[in-house]
């Protein structure tokens, strides 16, 4: 595997050791070792496209497998339904680098004066690659209005330290919103004045 693009039909998912070895569909990007993307194929484009359905088993499955999703005990079957299920209030993109898919967004909009990003996430080894904050950038672009909102889970600290470093501020926490025994907080970005919106 070595961080090397990963091309296979069929996705695998097995937990040795706490480990995930993953054997990917061909549309998705696998850098298992955390490699830059410049040494993974040079020079690498950004871009979000609409979620395509054939994306979604396989998404679903490696986020189910890693943080936060495993420990608030998500299944697969359930991000599935809510990344395909019809919602009209509802965006979903696929985050692309150089044409694969390497995480996913999703926007409910209209929210409180504002989108609420409602998920986002990065496939492992692209984190901390200013991936996140190109997300944030477009999503602010996209929707222009005067607050952008976001929820962390209470124990993922690296979300917390990147939505604030993406200038969210903690607004409220919703208490064992998802599972007992952990917390939601609903971050806020203001975008724009009150009376501009």
């Amino acid at each position: 595997m070595n961080g090397e693009l990963i091309q296979k039909s069929r996705l695998k998912l097995a937990a040795t050791a706490g480990r995930i070895v993953r054997l990917t569909y061909p549309f998705l990007l696998v850098n298992s070792k955390g490699n830059s993307m410049e040494e993974i194929g040079g020079k690498q484009q950004f871009s979000l496209s609409p979620l395509r359905p054939e994306y979604v088993n396989a998404m679903s499955i490696i986020l189910c497998s890693t943080d936060p999703w495993l420990t608030l005990e998500y299944r697969p079957e359930g991000l599935e339904f809510y990344l395909l299920h019809a919602d009209p209030a509802l965006s979903r993109y696929a985050v692309m680098i150089s044409g694969n898919v390497c995480g996913v967004l999703s926007v409910r909009s209209p929210w409180l004066f504002g989108p609420f990003i409602e998920l986002m996430a990065l496939f492992d080894g692209f984190r901390g690659k200013g991936i996140g904050g190109r997300i944030i950038d477009w999503v602010c672009d996209r929707y222009k209005s005067a607050n952008l909102w976001a929820t962390v889970s209470s124990f993922n600290l690296k979300a917390q330290k990147f939505y604030s470093s993406a200038g969210f501020e903690k607004t409220a926490i919703l208490e064992e919103l998802i599972k007992p025994g952990w917390n939601e907080i609903l971050l806020r970005k203001r975008m724009a004045a009150p009376n501009q919106r």
